[in-house]
């Protein structure tokens, strides 16, 4: 895991917004950096995207106490799979 990766996932969390409007009431989201981070640092190497996706759902439902779509879940999920394999 490193500053880029965080940076990445954060922005694609970020894009997505799977906390919608409620994301305004929260005064420390900053833009998703912690649960990037927190996504990441449970990777590990050989991750599948089932298993990033899994992550995803916990990590923000650990966070926040939502339930997040699960379409676009898997979404960010490949795309976080797709980052973290390329040589």
């Amino acid at each position: 895991m490193n500053k880029e990766q965080i940076s990445k996932v954060k922005t694609l969390l970020t894009e997505w917004n799977p906390l919608g409007d409620m994301s305004t009431q929260i005064s420390d989201l900053n833009n998703y950096e912690t649960e990037a981070t927190d996504i990441l640092w449970h990777v590990k190497e050989k991750s599948t995207t089932d298993q990033i996706n899994k992550l995803i759902y916990s990590v923000l439902n650990q966070a926040f106490g939502i339930h997040v779509d699960p379409v676009k879940c898997k979404i960010i999920a490949k795309k976080i799979h797709v980052m973290l394999n390329k040589k």
